[in-house]
């Protein structure tokens, strides 16, 4: 086991230039400015997840639960990592202090064994939600097949992550003689490799487990909209899975933080930054398929917009004048001009036939629906119409 004045005596050798500039992975805007706006996009996409789950469709599964899980061990590991700043991340190692490198190191022990843990439920939360999509069949045995082998895998990493050392507390107190391994650090090779194949691993599970639903593009009557969706959702894994490689290239870069020199707090930023923005973008990869559709129905609802034409047609007489105020108005002024209009006014009124009015063609084209050919101009016509629909509607 290397002890801490071993420790040191090695950063020693070849000690860093105190007054090297940050890099910008390093400094404390960074930090915050990626993972505090990615945390809260992450539980928005959650609690929407978990309210058409549970109040909209009222179908709560293990893959909601183990959302919320991973979501709050996400949580737990984000403030860990920002505490983990005050303590030195994002500096020298050599030059933080003996009691802010104890702190450091129980902080980081901490943060390390969530994102372990975190990794695994994640993926099992996805092939959780995958089985309510395959009931039969071999996708059905791939998706429970991946269950198990990831499941077996965070067990195993996750033990080694939570128990490093026996006793625990050794991992951060080097005082005390305790045995330690893989993570523990009692042997940087082991160190280096336990970090590199745990990580390698998550890589290739997230491909293997984004790759999974693509079956799903085959389907005979996938429309142009659910097509849409589906590449979002996959985009949005796809980068939880770019982002899992570009982890995997800074750890083998920089040996676990151990090359070129050893130094835990100055080649860790990078990753860690990394290992939150890859859980964010899975949980809400994870999330996005719940309530998307009902939150896409609701913007229709509220976008969708129509235009209503109504046309009234009046009818006219063979004066060309309107039958109803306009017409009186006109047998006043003919009444006006002797008493010749105004008795043939009443002689057509009350010496007409009784049954003209189902001549005349204003009654039977309101009647018949065949006659308004024959007498356009005449009735009540009202027109919808719709915006055509857009190319991209959300």
């Amino acid at each position: 086991m290397v002890s801490t004045d071993e420790l040191l005596k090695v950063m020693m050798a070849n000690p860093p230039d105190p007054n090297e500039p940050l890099p910008s992975s390093n400094r404390k805007a960074t930090i915050y400015g990626v993972t505090v706006p990615l945390l809260i996009l992450c539980w928005i996409a959650v609690f929407l997840r978990l309210w058409v789950r549970l109040r909209i469709i009222r179908e709560a599964g293990w893959d909601d639960f183990f959302v919320a899980l991973a979501s709050t061990l996400n949580t737990a590991a984000t403030i860990c990592v920002l505490l983990s700043i005050d303590y030195g991340l994002g500096h020298h190692f050599l030059y933080i202090g003996v009691e802010n490198m104890t702190t450091y190191t129980k902080i980081f022990y901490i943060e390390n064994a969530l994102y372990v843990t975190q990794t695994s439920i994640i993926k099992i939360s996805l092939l959780l939600q995958y089985l309510r999509i395959f009931k039969a069949g071999t996708m059905r045995w791939i998706c429970v097949s991946l269950l198990v082998i990831i499941t077996l895998w965070g067990i195993t990493y996750g033990f080694m992550a939570w128990i490093p050392c026996f006793p625990v507390h050794g991992y951060w107190d080097h005082n005390i003689n305790a045995r330690c391994y893989g993570y523990g650090f009692a042997d940087p090779k082991e160190f280096i490799a336990i970090f590199q194949s745990h990580t390698a691993l998550n890589m290739a599970f997230d491909v293997a487990v984004f790759l999974t639903p693509l079956v799903l593009f085959t389907a005979p009557n996938l429309t142009r909209k659910n097509l849409i969706a589906m590449t979002g959702v996959f985009l949005l894994g796809g980068g939880a899975v770019m982002t899992s490689v570009w982890r995997l290239q800074t750890i083998v870069e920089h040996k676990a933080a151990t090359y070129p020199y050893l130094d835990f707090t100055w080649w860790t930023p990078i990753s860690i930054v990394l290992s939150c923005v890859e859980i964010d973008l899975a949980i809400a990869c994870a999330s996005t398929p719940i309530f998307w559709p009902v939150i896409e129905s609701k913007l229709s609802e509220i976008f969708v917009t129509h235009e209503v034409r109504i046309t009234e047609h009046r009818r006219l007489d063979e004066h060309g004048l309107e039958y109803e105020l306009e017409h009186s108005g006109s047998i006043k002024s003919h009444s006006m001009g002797g008493n010749r209009t105004s008795e043939e006014g009443l002689t057509r009124e009350h010496t007409g036939d009784p049954f003209a009015h189902y001549k005349d063609q204003y009654v039977v084209a309101l009647v018949d629906p065949l006659a308004s050919e024959s007498a356009p101009g005449v009735g009540i016509e009202t027109e919808v119409k719709s915006k055509p629909q857009p190319k991209w509607q959300l």
